[in-house]
């Protein structure tokens, strides 16, 4: 028979998607210290999704992407205000409908990445309020590994690597406590 508990608290993090010429990384950095404390700020050129986003966001050299990890650990259930959040920022800072800015929503735990959405899908799993997680990596061994449906722009080896990286410094060494 299981026994039910509570899960072991999260690092959060924002993959931040954002128009250079429309607002700068630390306006960015500053407005997400106001709202979710403070960040590590990581980078990675790997970006294959710009001519997605460029259709909304501009022109794909405009475009950047970097990572903003939370080391304050918190509960999982916090995930769906984090988008809910993340949401209403990216509504507010909109130029006539179009995004400047987007910041997706996740979580890392011991066993997995999981991204936030507002989007239904097949592999997806609702949580509350709009919110459903995708289930992004799970670990293996001594790895996170993408799955199936693991976005492009997650599944570069040294964005894998990041990740496990900071698994280590916050679940297994506690450098982040």
């Amino acid at each position: 028979m299981s026994k039910l508990s509570l899960a072991e608290d999260v690092l959060f993090f924002h993959s931040v998607l954002f128009n250079k010429a429309k607002i700068s990384l630390e306006s960015l950095r500053q407005l997400c210290l106001e709202y979710f404390g403070e960040s590590i700020l990581l980078t990675h050129p790997f970006f294959p999704m710009k001519q997605y986003y460029s259709k909304e966001m501009g022109s794909e050299d405009q475009l950047e992407r970097v990572f903003f990890f939370y080391p304050k650990k918190a509960s999982r259930e916090s995930l769906v205000a984090m988008k809910t959040l993340s949401t209403e920022l990216e509504n507010k800072y909109s130029n006539n409908g179009q995004r400047i800015f987007n910041l997706d929503s996740g979580y890392i735990s011991k066993d997995q990445v999981l991204l936030a959405t507002g989007k239904p899908y097949s592999h997806r799993i609702y949580l509350a309020g709009g919110v459903y997680g995708e289930l992004t990596y799970r670990y293996c061994g001594k790895s996170f590994e993408k799955l199936d449906w693991t976005y492009p722009d997650y599944s570069h080896p040294e964005i894998i690597q990041k990740f496990n990286w900071l698994r280590e410094v916050h679940f297994t060494r506690n450098l982040l406590d």
